[in-house]
């Protein structure tokens, strides 16, 4: 029998070293296998072995022991068969297995399928080199600046970014027992030199119990910050940011009056940048952001190499891990063969194409590729033939 729809070509390919969700790429060692999906089908790996099955069937058995990676999904649209790759999202109680899954920059080819032709970076992306992730806050180009949305989203809200002064009521209570409102810092009620509503709101974001002017806050923030240049890359890095009285982490934005501000004062420049934030959870790793300004056409290096623009100390990141390259009025990463590869955080469902692409999720890739059906069904792999 003859088959004339579409069929999805996977290769699997799993690193036989569990090692921080790492694959390395330089490495020969590794289990390969390979399926032709023709409808919507589970992933999942039992040891080091890739297995498929369809979606409506059963849970395999042994299914603890089973890791769930990612799921395919046909969908008939415009008389058309579509496919593509579900992005669950690893905060999902439902998937206590689930990874989070990335696209290998490098799998991105041109059409003489040698070159790589680029990811072009957004604000929102995460870019994982090794173990180290850049979250993009901002992009400006001739079309002007874009920016991560003004709003607290989960990100922000798990690592403590923003503070919604619209939601305390500590002031309002303080009125009440009619206790004072005091700044901890300049000792005053209002700030003089700047009589404007934001830079005189008082603050109270940490444990003391005693706030802090706007104002203030970005002046004591600003002098914990070292800055440092070079002619593509100007680095703000902190180690602390912290109430020195309680050591409750500060924020980096408020929200006032619906609207969020930044605590930590960028200079932008005129000409197009991007301007990436490495956070840190360790209050012994510093954490930093950095404007990327690109000059002509030179690439703007990242890696753990003196020769880079922008170095990460990292025994997981590559001398020279990514090239970072304006063209095209946009931004554009490209992975230098590096050992653990340049990878881009997957937020929403990625359509499986014609041209290659790869997704890693943990120590495991998957290069996949759309193709016309013709082939024998008895040679096809489907997921009801490869149930463990």
């Amino acid at each position: 029998m003859k088959s004339a729809g579409q069929v999805v070509e996977i290769k699997a390919v799993t690193w036989n070293k569990d090692s921080h969700g790492l694959f390395d790429y330089e490495n020969s060692y590794y289990d390969m296998k390979k399926f032709q999906v023709t409808n919507s089908t589970v992933l999942f790996r039992q040891a080091n072995e890739i297995h498929s099955r369809a979606k409506q069937f059963i849970e395999p058995e042994n299914a603890e022991n089973a890791e769930f990676l990612m799921s395919i999904s046909k969908k008939n649209e415009c008389n058309a068969e579509q496919f593509q790759v579900d992005i669950c999202p690893t905060d999902d109680p439902s998937n206590r297995n689930s990874r989070q899954s990335y696209l290998i920059v490098r799998s991105l080819k041109c059409r003489d399928g040698r070159n790589q032709r680029g990811y072009a970076l957004q604000p929102g992306d995460v870019m994982k080199l090794g173990r180290v992730e850049y979250k993009v806050i901002e992009v400006r180009n001739s079309q002007g600046s874009l920016s991560v949305e003004n709003h607290m989203d989960l990100y922000d809200q798990q690592n403590r970014q923003i503070f919604d002064a619209d939601a305390c009521n500590t002031i309002a209570e303080k009125r009440k027992t009619g206790d004072p409102i005091v700044c901890k810092y300049c000792l005053l009620e209002t700030v003089a030199e700047t009589p404007d509503d934001l830079s005189n709101l008082m603050l109270y974001i940490c444990d003391c119990c005693e706030g802090v002017h706007f104002h203030c806050l970005k002046m004591w923030m600003q002098y914990k910050i070292i800055l440092k240049t070079t002619p593509n890359v100007t680095s703000y890095q902190w180690k602390k940011l912290d109430c020195e009285i309680c050591l409750k982490q500060w924020p980096k934005k408020i929200k006032y009056n619906g609207v969020v501000h930044e605590l930590i004062n960028l200079i932008r420049p005129s000409t197009p940048y991007m301007i990436i934030e490495k956070p840190s959870s360790d209050p012994n790793t510093p954490s930093t952001m950095n404007i990327i300004i690109p000059s002509g056409t030179d690439m703007v290096k990242m890696g753990r190499g003196h020769q880079c623009d922008l170095r990460i100390s990292d025994i997981s990141v590559s001398r020279i891990h990514t090239h970072i390259k304006f063209e095209n009025d946009q931004f554009l990463a490209f992975d230098n063969d590096s050992k653990f590869g340049t990878l881009i955080l997957l937020n929403k469902d990625y359509p499986v194409k014609n041209e290659k692409a790869a997704i890693q999720i943990g120590r495991t890739v998957f290069t996949f590729v759309l193709k016309n059906g013709s082939q024998d069904q008895s040679v096809i792999q489907n997921a009801s033939q490869m149930l463990a």
